[in-house]
């Protein structure tokens, strides 16, 4: 029987340490800094192609009332939105067709709703699309609100040098409470990730809250195909098969945010966080590697550095502080200046508590998939 010393044992909890915590600094400096340094594009008039704004609605009437306005009032010279009522049984067909008499650019499909034939978001949106008579095509869904008159403007001139996927941030309207800093949160994190991966890339997802691609990057896909009888997938598993380091931009200009209204309870984020999980294992390897290695690494970090700390060990003692002290300085001031870039205000206080827990409810509500998986498709 071979006898493991404890001096051996606490050498190697040591190395560990030492790699989980420059692990995480790796990320840090290499993809979650972009955010904060990404420059600014000035807007060039001759790049005003004219754009295709692709809405799906299923009974979004007052949704319809309070946000299509904003849309349909853009500072753009030439652009329509169509909006795909997809099997609405609420009053959206009035209040398309009184905007329909205000607005000429504004256009509406109608998917009629079929006992026999139930569907998901992603037929609505290959409506939307065959419909659309422009190539390049900006996606929003129906509850968003763009965050001003210059958002066509701004995530269009992102289709410069060959791009043909534009990817944007889709926050969610501030309310009071702690409910509200969770879901903005994790909203913010996760768009930290796919836009710095984007940025370094390795697009592997986007939201369909703010999203804009072209029809020819759409032929040349699967179109939905490979994984129409997944609940998600219209916008992340549409970017991770089609994107590229050569054809993708991200746009991170303040007016080209996006605004969603929240989920009212945490009983409903759960739900929500369940359905985007379900796409995840269809990623690709090397960004399912990243994913998987990012919030690994955080975790073991964190148990190992209070551990570490419990038994107050002396061993390496001067770089593992460094490197722990490093690596909590480097994550708060990155989470103070990408807030303030992504416009995410009085969430960075609540940054450890979140970083931490974050990942223990995301891998949580993974289990609960595979063992009780979801059946709405919508």
């Amino acid at each position: 029987m071979i006898e493991i010393s404890y001096e051996t044992i606490k050498f190697w909890f040591c190395i560990f340490l030492i790699v989980v915590t420059s692990i995480q600094i790796l990320f840090y400096l290499f993809f979650y800094i972009r955010i904060c340094c990404v420059k600014r594009k000035e807007t060039k008039a001759s790049s005003e192609e004219p754009v295709s704004v692709i809405i799906c609605a299923r009974n979004e009437e007052e949704n319809l009332k309070q946000f299509l306005p904003l849309i349909l009032e853009q500072k753009y010279p030439k652009y329509e939105v169509i909006v795909v009522n997809d099997s609405s049984e609420d009053d959206s067909e009035y209040v398309l067709k009184d905007f329909l008499e205000k607005y000429p650019h504004l256009r509406v499909s109608t998917i009629k709703k079929d006992e026999k034939f139930s569907h998901g978001k992603k037929l609505a949106i290959t409506v939307g699309i065959k419909a659309a008579k422009y190539d390049k095509m900006l996606f929003i869904d129906a509850d968003c609100r763009p965050q001003s008159d210059q958002w066509i403007r701004l995530m269009q001139q992102e289709f410069c040098d060959k791009h043909e996927i534009v990817l944007g941030y889709g926050g969610y309207i501030k309310k009071p409470g702690f409910l509200d800093k969770l879901i903005r949160y994790d909203t913010y994190s996760i768009a930290v990730n796919y836009l710095s991966f984007a940025h370094a890339g390795l697009p592997y997802m986007g939201v369909g809250r703010n999203l804009a691609y072209t029809k020819n990057v759409y032929d040349h896909s699967s179109k939905f195909s490979t994984h129409y009888h997944i609940k998600s997938g219209d916008d992340d598993l549409f970017v991770s098969e089609v994107g590229n380091r050569n054809n993708t931009s991200i746009c991170l200009n303040p007016n080209s945010f996006t605004r969603s209204e929240q989920v009212s309870s945490f009983r409903n984020w759960k739900f929500q966080k369940r359905r985007h999980l379900t796409t995840s294992p269809r990623y690709k390897f090397i960004h399912k590697l990243l994913l998987f290695l990012e919030p690994f690494t955080r975790e073991m970090f964190y148990l190992c550095s209070i551990i570490w700390c419990i038994l107050q060990l002396e061993l390496m003692f001067l770089p593992i502080v460094i490197l722990i002290a490093s690596r909590m300085f480097i994550f708060l001031l990155l989470s103070i200046l990408n807030t303030r870039r992504l416009q995410e205000k009085n969430i960075w206080p609540y940054a450890i508590l979140f970083d931490i827990f974050l990942p223990i409810e995301i891998a949580y509500l993974y289990f609960l998939n595979k063992v009780k998986p979801l059946k709405s498709i919508w």
